[in-house]
């Protein structure tokens, strides 16, 4: 295989601020996949054996070297690193295509398909603020010994995640309409599926009555990936405090809290429209998703 990567920068300062601008590209070619040949064409007859290219055999697997992959990206990157506040955001806007993705069709051309894990847009935002209160700051800068202690030397940390949906497709199961032995797969596609914002649920965040069983003699229609799930609401902050007790001890205590908003993340929902009981239906925290957590840590330095 082959990978070609380039990218395009613009770097500016404005005042105390940097921006850079940056487009990131990838092209592979030649990436390996494996494909079951062993298989009949769509048709309305009846599977047998004897319908096999070769029926000498359950299955055979082709190893083919010809898969693509596409990647293009717009990023915007702000950057603030002077005086008490340190600043660093990421935005980007993304997609990611494959053609490795629907494979159940052995005499079909290969599909573009949409990436599962590649959300379409991300922020990331990373900032350090060193509260200016306490001895040689801007507020109390001559405090006493104590209430510097108590109150001065304080950081604040913040780092957080906002995310669109990863890409999920629709199923079925249960049923084999192509005639080839091929139990389940993708179903018909009749309209887009994907709700409005703000009448995803839940109970129901797409539309499953846009996807039905393909009729007999061939595969489905709808495409790997072609619906978004719910997307990514992560922030995490700490508070901590340094504290030199002698030249060579110190201590450090931190506050620190992850989910501080105690956001839901949830994962994918279901998407088998076999099960209409269940189907649209997020029954679970996406992976890394989970509650509020408050910790107090102690470290000794020395």
């Amino acid at each position: 295989g082959r990978i070609h990567q380039f990218n395009f920068t613009i770097e500016r300062q404005v005042k105390d601020i940097g921006i850079r601008l940056s487009y990131v590209g990838s092209r592979n070619k030649g990436i390996n996949y494996s494909l079951a040949v062993n298989k009949p064409e769509p048709s309305l007859i009846p599977f047998t054996a004897a319908r096999r290219p070769w029926q000498q055999f359950t299955a055979a697997t082709y190893f083919r070297n010809n898969g693509e992959q596409k990647f293009n990206a717009m990023t915007v990157e702000l950057n603030r690193r002077v005086g008490s506040l340190t600043f660093n955001g990421h935005w980007s806007l993304a997609s990611n295509y494959d053609r490795t993705l629907n494979l159940e069709n052995p005499y079909a051309p290969l599909f573009w398909e949409r990436d599962t894990f590649t959300p379409r847009q991300r922020v990331v935002v990373n900032a350090v603020w060193e509260i200016p209160v306490g001895r040689g700051r801007k507020v109390l800068s001559n405090a006493p010994r104590a209430m510097d202690y108590a109150l001065g030397g304080w950081q604040l940390y913040w780092i957080g995640y906002f995310e669109t949906g990863q890409f999920l497709g629709p199923t079925f199961t249960g049923a084999d309409p192509s005639n080839t032995n091929t139990v389940g797969g993708r179903p018909d596609r009749v309209c887009n599926g994907n709700l409005p914002p703000g009448q995803r649920d839940v109970r129901r965040w797409f539309d499953a009555s846009c996807f039905t069983l393909p009729p007999a003699g061939r595969f489905g229609n709808s495409g790997s990936n072609v619906l978004e799930g719910p997307g990514y609401n992560m922030q995490h902050v700490s508070l901590a405090k340094r504290v030199n007790i002698t030249e060579r001890w110190k201590f450090t205590l931190t506050a620190a809290a992850t989910n501080l908003a105690n956001h839901p993340n949830f994962a994918k929902p279901s998407a088998n429209i076999s099960a209409p009981g269940s189907v649209g239906v997020i029954s679970n925290l996406r992976e890394g998703g989970r509650s509020r957590r408050i910790e107090l840590r102690g470290r000794i330095d020395f």
